[in-house]
């Protein structure tokens, strides 16, 4: 689990939220609001040890109830390797 501020962009709205997890493929959140099913969004997130926040375009996949799921949508190579860097530096559970 990695708990993160995000921002989240879609045509009418600006929303706010914290992650729930993260991967190179997208990432599920806690967003307070109504985005739809199959909605493209603007993803904004700051990772451990980056120097500006991540932006990456992404749909809405899941939906269930504040909970969504993400899958990232063309997403640079430097990003991903932002991502799998703050994935690989996660404390384990225990």
């Amino acid at each position: 689990m990695i708990d993160l501020r995000l921002v989240v962009k879609d045509k009418t709205a600006t929303l706010h939220g914290r992650s729930k997890n993260l991967g190179e493929g997208g990432m599920g959140a806690t967003i307070a609001g109504d985005i739809p099913l199959g909605e493209l969004v603007e993803v904004q997130f700051q990772v451990p040890l980056a120097a500006e926040p991540l932006v990456i375009r992404a749909e809405v996949r899941y939906r269930q109830g504040f909970q969504y799921g993400f899958k990232f949508l063309d997403p640079t190579e430097a990003q991903l390797e932002l991502i799998r860097t703050a994935v690989r530096n996660l404390p384990m559970d225990q």
